[in-house]
């Protein structure tokens, strides 16, 4: 694992330290491209390994000077982009310890996390980001770059730092076992917790990413589009620089369906939603189409499905099917492909399991998306799927390093040497860890005969009905997911004989049904669970447009559920839905509240 693939650069070489990644690279390929951004105008501008490493050390000694000591906590609070990655290694390089601020979180939240830190300096977009953070916590303050170069009262632009002259040898005062970075857990549950990574941990994980994916090389197309404060963007980055790969950046992840094309990635990294939403978007777009065109895409990516199939079986099709899949490529499925570049070589996705269906489906494109597995506590991805080993239905197999088991009850343990030691503000070892040093990950898990890992569920989110039967959501909702019309589905029902479903559907939906009727959407429902138990199919829907958001505080900045939110949220629309389910006994129902919801059931 110390040696990256293919380019002779040892992490031995790097001093296991980070800034020392960007070094080695920049001494072995220092006229490549390294990171595009796009200007104002709209065109791509390229910087190289050489400029890349110059502005660091320029940054690093601007961060130096204005009294930045070893140890101490910068945060970085700013949308992704070139700058964001400088500010990352020069505070690195300086010896201190980079905090990502998520930009689309909420306030309270940058606060509590300031706090909590003891931020000691501040790096943000633009001024206007400095006031998100509490009075108490600016007053901490050193100081505040602000990376727009803007003149504003209590900030010191960027430019001034990275402009002040050329910097000799010795800016790297990185050591390996030092902290780099603190990276605060989800709050899916509860509040975020801190936690602490080295620069040897963050190496480690490095490496790990490299040796799962060589084939990503010198040159290869990396779209940098998630918050760089959610440590699975960073490690991809920091993985370019191993890998020589080329990083553009998209500052508003909104905005990356419109420049993928043009960025033509090699790799694309993305979470279920954005996968969801990928596929419902060309399903819309074909639904626009002429019936003979709908019918040709129709028959092009069934046969495709089919190759696919056959892939994963490890046979192959008859003459016949391959002169029509042949067909179908040539006519239909390059096209579609197309909608995320011409270079793609497969996808990878990650914080929540995907729908199998859904990557049967992208399958059939030519689209291979890789599930991979991790917790905030391990550093180190646990377990991924790789290009030439995978399994749908599965995060793939454990990544080389990590130590696995299930203990009795099936929870996952994982141990190595990118697992934490303790929570931020703790002076003992994470009660998360047991004697042997195993971390409990809190999701319920499977490993069958090759090694592959299938998630059953997270522990804290399982739940008993009133018949003593045990519920894992996550199974259920995966399948809900098919249902087109959904942007979300979130399971209920905890005492209840059966669980429910809280069903969250675009607006564009709801004005499509429409209060006289949701047949076809409860229709969809049905076909989606058939195949469960009696008792894990949802008795009763409640259905509404109102969206699950960060901003709302539903969603965590990794787009999982937090569920105790939600419920409380919808707590009333839930017991008028027990309600009414009780009161059916078993008959079917519809109802219609003010707030625009609405309650069904079907036996």
């Amino acid at each position: 694992m110390n040696q990256v693939p293919e380019l002779g650069v040892s992490m031995d070489d790097c001093a296991w330290n980070v800034p020392g990644m960007l070094l080695a690279r920049s001494r072995l390929t220092p006229e490549a491209i390294a990171l595009w951004r796009l200007s104002p105008s709209g065109e791509w501008l390229g910087s190289t390994w050489s400029e890349y490493c110059q502005a660091v050390a320029a940054l690093s000694r601007g961060f130096r000077e204005l009294g930045l000591g070893n140890g101490e906590r910068v945060g970085i609070l700013a949308p992704s982009c070139r700058e964001w990655d400088f500010a990352q290694l020069a505070i690195l390089a300086a010896g201190g310890v980079a905090v990502g601020l998520d930009p689309h979180g909420l306030d309270e939240h940058l606060c509590e996390i300031a706090r909590r830190t003891g931020l000691d300096d501040l790096v943000v977009g633009d001024p206007s980001q400095l006031a998100r953070i509490g009075v108490d916590e600016r007053r901490q303050l050193r100081f505040a770059v602000c990376l727009d170069d803007a003149e504003a009262a209590g900030t010191i632009p960027f430019r001034t730092l990275v402009t002040a002259g050329p910097v000799g040898d010795g800016w790297n005062l990185a050591q390996a076992d030092t902290p780099a970075t603190i990276v605060f857990t989800s709050g899916a549950t509860g509040e975020p917790k801190g936690i602490e990574y080295s620069h040897r941990q963050m190496c480690l994980a490095t490496a790990a990413i490299l040796a799962a994916f060589p084939e990503v090389g010198a040159g290869s197309r990396l779209a940098c589009w998630l918050p760089l404060s959610n440590l699975f963007q960073r490690m991809i980055n920091l993985s370019a620089i191993g890998r020589g790969a080329q990083t553009y950046y998209v500052g508003d992840p909104r905005e990356i369906m419109r420049h993928v094309q043009a960025i033509a990635p090699h790799l694309f990294i993305g979470v279920p939603r954005f996968f969801e939403k990928l596929h419902a978007g060309i399903d819309d777009a074909v639904a626009q189409q002429p019936a003979w065109q709908q019918a040709l895409v129709r028959w092009a990516w069934r046969i495709g499905e089919q190759r696919a199939a056959a892939l994963r079986a490890g046979s192959t099709l008859a003459l016949p099917s391959r002169l029509q899949f042949a067909l179908a490529e040539r006519l239909v499925l390059r096209k579609l492909r197309g909608v995320l570049g011409p270079n793609l070589r497969f996808l990878v996705s990650g914080s929540a399991p995907m729908p199998r269906r859904l990557l049967e489906r992208f399958h059939g494109l030519g689209l291979l998306i890789l599930e991979a597995y991790g917790v905030s506590e391990n550093i180190v991805p646990i377990s991924l799927n790789r290009p030439a080993c995978f399994r749908f239905g599965t995060v793939g197999q454990a990544v080389p390093g990590n130590e696995i088991r299930l203990v009795a009850d099936g929870e996952l343990q994982v141990r190595g040497a990118g697992v934490f030691a303790a929570y931020l503000g703790e002076d003992r070892v994470a009660s998360s860890l047991d004697a042997d040093g195993y971390l409990s990950t809190g999701d319920f898990a499977a490993i069958d005969s090759d090694g592959f890992i299938s998630l059953i569920g997270r522990k804290s989110d399982i739940f008993k009905t009133s018949t003593g039967r045990r519920i894992a959501p996550a199974g259920i909702e995966g399948r809900l997911q098919q249902v087109s019309a959904l942007e979300h589905s979130v399971i209920f029902g905890a005492g209840r004989p059966q669980p429910v479903a809280l069903l969250v559907i675009t607006e564009a939906a709801w004005q499509a049904e429409g209060p006289e009727s949701f047949g076809r959407l409860r229709h969809e429902v049905g076909a989606a669970v058939k195949e469960l138990p009696a008792y894990q199919r949802p008795a009763g829907l409640l259905i509404t447009a109102q969206a699950l958001t960060i901003a709302g505080g539903e969603l965590t900045p990794n787009l999982k559920l937090r569920r105790h939110v939600i419920a409380t949220r919808h707590g009333a629309a839930l017991q008028a839905l027990y309600a009414e389910i009780d009161a059916a006994r078993g008959g079917a129902f519809e109802v219609w509240s003010a707030d625009r919801q609405v309650f069904s059931c079907s036996p």
